[in-house]
């Protein structure tokens, strides 16, 4: 019979050898014009596409929020996330690579989040969510006081997408 002490440097060993297991990936953000480490495969992690509320970066960051919700969770996650720290949309080709990437990463999420925040229009979300309605992909975030609360609740209801009163409660509902 080993003994415990023994057993247990045997395993330490060999989790160190053999590398972080596919449940002890980092959760990780990803952001327009930011790649992948090599070596990372997407496919290890549960994607989550952050679309929302932004106002060309005046609204509140609720997707720092988002992302820390899910870094509290089990599993591994890979969080897209569309709100870029220094975002110049007179850069010659900068809003076509926004759109495009945004448009990308929302086709390859697992999951999307989507946030309207009162007070807001959220002219792109809406037209993503009458993108992605059917895509079985969305987890919606809208309050009562959004000015096109009916709108997203009767598209919402009719294409079965689940809607929760917080971001809290949407994170849990992955």
């Amino acid at each position: 019979m080993m003994k415990p002490v023994f057993s247990l440097l045997i395993t330490a060993f060999l989790l160190n050898a053999c590398g972080p297991s596919a449940n002890d990936l980092p959760t990780r953000v990803l952001h327009p014009h930011e790649e992948l480490p090599a070596g990372v495969d997407e496919k290890d992690y549960t994607s989550v596409f952050l679309a929302g509320t932004i106002d060309m970066g005046a609204a509140e960051d609720w997707q720092k929020q988002a992302a820390e919700l899910l870094q509290a969770r089990d599993g591994n996650w890979l969080i897209y996330n569309p709100r870029q720290e220094e975002w110049h949309p007179e850069r010659e080709g900068e809003m076509d690579y926004q759109v495009n990437w945004e448009l990308d990463h929302l086709q390859r999420a697992d999951f999307i989040l989507m946030n309207f925040l009162p007070g807001s229009q959220s002219p792109i979300t809406l037209l993503e969510l009458g993108l992605f309605a059917g895509s079985r992909k969305l987890r919606v975030i809208c309050p009562a006081s959004f000015y096109r609360y009916d709108n997203v609740r009767i598209t919402c209801q009719r294409y079965a997408v689940p809607m929760y009163e917080t971001l809290k409660e949407a994170v849990e509902s992955l």
